[in-house]
């Protein structure tokens, strides 16, 4: 075993074997059930047992993996790989965390659009579809928590951009990107010219903010040239014109994701059902729960939403796309990062978007729960999942398991 501490990390680097990785790398992905619980099993694998980075790189990775959009657990796996191996090891940390996860999803894909008007699988995901609001209904209690670690008027800006966000989402439909635009204004109108932020000491510095900002701008202008080339020449290349739609769409989905996971499904509803009409909002319901079924992150709703658009090229053409505005930007921004999450304007625009992200959220699964649980059964299992899920904090995957169970008696 490498251990850091007696090995210089350039060392580690050159020692550590690709089949090394990769071998890791799969067994984090196939076994990343319990959505953050996930932190700690890459921690367990590669600080503790294979001493590969240290405590504060992996740290620092899950740091750099909030300020950027996509899922937090490809971000930091892929940020681990960066550390470790650079540009090649981002990529290969990337795709064998995720390969598990792609070929489950793929195969229940298509085991759902064949099999799913047997009397059995629909009496299942009518169970699992009152189990998605439950699950979703968690996932807005969490978020909140972080946000607003208490219920208290100091709170009433950020209650506020929730509030508007909700309204503006639920009865006018205003398009996602605006949403998250107005989020972001409005992170900088309520916070910004108070200074409700954590402050670095270094801010104190007139001069500071001027010098971050640049930095990055210049890391930036390097490398932009270059990504926007290269996502040209991928267009140009899909040359079926669904499957160049699948890219676009899904590309732009992965590059507004902040916060991942349960976050984005707002967004991945608004383009793929109400934009594309690609399927339905009991369809994508049923895709939302495949997601929870399988290891890896929530986004990978992605990969059933291709199937049913494209079949398997459709999925791979969805998965990538989701997943490659988060690498691009670690290609871009992790030499600068430590500055950039220092910057105050960084700062009070994502605690606006993750607030307007609550109100999405709300939104959603009203929206859900108008659909999905309208008789004593959905409700009775509805309940009982989110008692589950929020008082005795039960794994999700239990809680999937049981309802699969009590919807094949009940319905």
């Amino acid at each position: 075993m490498l251990k850091v501490k007696n090995i210089k990390k350039s060392a580690i680097s050159k020692a550590l074997s690709y089949s090394e990785l990769i071998k890791v790398c799969l067994y984090v992905g196939l076994t990343a059930y319990g959505g953050p619980a996930i932190f700690s099993q890459i921690k367990k694998k590669f600080v503790r047992e294979k001493g590969w980075i240290t405590e504060k790189d992996f740290l620092d990775a899950i740091s750099f993996a909030q300020i950027l959009p996509g899922a937090t657990g490809l971000l930091v796996m892929a940020c681990i790989g960066y550390k470790l191996k650079n540009v090649t090891g981002t990529l290969v940390s990337s795709f064998f965390f995720i390969l598990p996860t792609f070929i489950a999803m793929t195969f229940l894909s298509y085991m759902y659009f064949s099999f799913r008007n047997v009397d059995f699988i629909k009496s299942v995901f009518i169970g699992l579809g009152a189990l998605v609001v439950a699950l979703l209904l968690n996932a807005v209690v969490s978020l909140s928590r972080t946000i607003f670690p208490k219920f208290s008027l100091e709170h009433y800006k950020g209650y506020i951009i929730v509030v508007l966000i909700f309204v503006f989402s639920f009865w006018f439909n205003i398009h996602f990107i605006y949403l998250l635009l107005d989020a972001g204004i409005l992170g900088i109108l309520a916070y910004y010219f108070t200074g409700e932020y954590e402050k670095s000491p270094e801010e104190n510095n007139p001069h500071y903010n001027l010098k971050l900002s640049s930095a990055a701008l210049r890391k930036l202008s390097n490398y932009s040239a270059f990504i926007l080339g290269n996502i040209a020449v991928l267009l140009i290349l899909l040359f079926f014109p669904q499957l160049k739609e699948i890219f676009e769409a899904f590309f732009k989905i992965g590059l507004m994701a902040f916060g991942g996971g349960f976050n984005a499904l707002p967004l991945i509803n608004h383009e793929t059902v109400e934009i594309h009409k690609w399927l339905s909002m009991t369809e994508f319901r049923d895709g939302i729960a495949l997601g929870q079924i399988t290891p890896g992150p929530v986004l990978i709703t992605a990969t059933f939403i291709g199937y049913k658009v494209f079949g398997f090229p459709g999925a791979l053409i969805a998965t990538i796309a989701i997943f490659t505005p988060s690498i691009t930007l670690i290609f871009l921004l992790y030499d600068v990062h430590q500055r950039l999450i220092r910057l105050p304007i960084i700062k009070v625009i994502m605690k606006g978007i993750i607030a307007g992200f609550v109100g999405l959220l709300i939104s959603i699964t009203i929206n859900f729960a108008i659909r999905s649980v309208n008789d004593w059964q959905t409700g009775l299992i509805f309940v009982l999942s989110l008692v589950a899920l929020l008082k005795f904090k039960v794994d999700p995957l239990w809680v999937i398991a049981a309802t699969i169970i009590v919807s094949v008696f009940v319905f």
